[in-house]
């Protein structure tokens, strides 16, 4: 063998190497850029999930606003309407504040399932039902002359998924709340 060839057989052997950490490198850039990809894959499906028991949960708030606004407006309410009791010198309804008070029947009016949930057997039902709260709420005219007979109408929506512990703090899911002020003609 002559001198060339052995110098050809060393640089080949070189190269041979080059291409192997180079292959390695581009192999762990590809595999990070992957990573990459299935991360935010998964995150995005988070959000579109949390975006999704959000609306459901809106949903059912809404539905229980209006069948309580509907109620106060029909002329002979069915549903509960809280009073309004002054402390102080607090004129504003307190009632719907106190978290323990949407258990109690007797102050939450809580909808039916034939209300909320659907007929069709495929459709998820509502573990939590919503509820609403009508409280009375002094509407003064703007000369400050006799309030006006108005209602604060609380209502709280829950998602499919919605669980609490034992302490009544969420799990999962979503809850929402919505208010609307209302004034009967």
């Amino acid at each position: 063998m002559s001198g060339l060839d052995t110098q050809a057989g060393s640089a080949a052997r070189r190269q041979r190497g080059v291409v192997l950490v180079l292959s390695l490198i581009l192999l762990v850039v590809i595999s990070l850029v992957a990573i990459a990809a299935v991360r935010g894959s998964i995150s995005g499906e988070q959000v579109s999930r949390n975006l999704r028991t959000n609306a459901a949960a809106a949903q059912a708030a809404e539905t229980a606003l209006r069948l309580c606004e509907d109620d106060v407006l029909s002329g002979s309410p069915t549903f509960v309407i809280i009073p309004l009791s002054i402390t102080g010198t607090n004129t504003m309804p307190q009632t719907w504040r106190t978290r323990s008070n949407w258990s109690d029947a007797t102050l939450a009016n809580v909808l039916t399932t034939d209300i909320v949930n659907s007929a069709d057997d495929a459709a998820r039902t509502l573990p939590v039902m919503p509820r609403c709260m009508i409280e009375e709420y002094p509407l003064l005219t703007l000369q400050g002359g006799v309030p006006r007979q108005s209602y604060l109408i609380t209502s709280i929506g829950y998602s499919a998924d919605y669980r609490v512990n034992g302490s009544n703090q969420l799990i999962s899911g979503s809850e929402v709340w919505l208010q609307s002020i209302l004034r009967r003609p």
